[in-house]
Parts: C-alpha cells; structure tokens; sequence
C-alpha cells in the first residue's frame, strides 16, 4: 500500500493494486471512501462512548439503510452506500488493514 499524504504530510488514504481508501471525503470530515475495483463504499470509525456528536449523527443516520458493522471491541468500522459486487466483509478486511499500517507506522 501506498500512504497518500495531504500538504502537511499527514496520511489521509492509501493506494492499492486495484483501488484506493480515502480518510475523509465530505466537507465535515465525518467519512471517508473505498474504491475496490468498480465498488465504493463510505466509511468511518465508531465508538459510542467516544465518538463526537457528528459521528452520533451519522452513526444513527446510517443505521436506518444499508449498512455493515464490524465491532473490534467496542471500535466499529462502519460502511454505508456500498455500489458494486465487493462484499462488505472484503471491504472492511482492505480497510482493516490500511488502519493496521497506519498504527504500525506510528511506532
């Protein structure tokens, strides 16, 4: 994976073979974007007790449509809007691991 950084250097998303993961595609900053392919889906990270009022927002929002949560103990990855044949799982799986080398990356 190829870490895709902004002006400031910070990682916001990764390139792949076949597709890439966006951090954050709305001007509020509340969800990103993968693309595998010819499937995309929004994405963000949830957690209940901590997340901001505007995660609560969508969070809720999300869950009256299609959707797919995956709970890491108490941390979800929530994907919504999904267009295209890709699974849920095999997008969270690619978006599991972009987040695992982004934390490797830290330390």
């Amino acid at each position: 994976m190829e870490m895709i950084l902004n002006e400031n250097d910070m990682v916001v998303g990764v390139m792949f073979e076949n597709g890439t993961i966006q951090d954050y595609v709305d001007e509020e900053k509340t969800y990103g974007l993968i693309r595998i392919d010819d499937t995309t889906a929004n994405w963000f990270l949830y957690n209940k007790d901590d997340s901001p009022e505007d995660i609560q927002d969508l969070y809720a929002k999300v869950l009256t449509n299609t959707h797919h949560i995956k709970d890491e103990y108490g941390e979800e990855v929530v994907l919504f809007n999904k267009e295209g044949k890709i699974s849920f799982e095999e997008l969270v799986e690619k978006i599991d691991a972009y987040l695992d080398d982004e934390l490797a990356s830290i330390f």
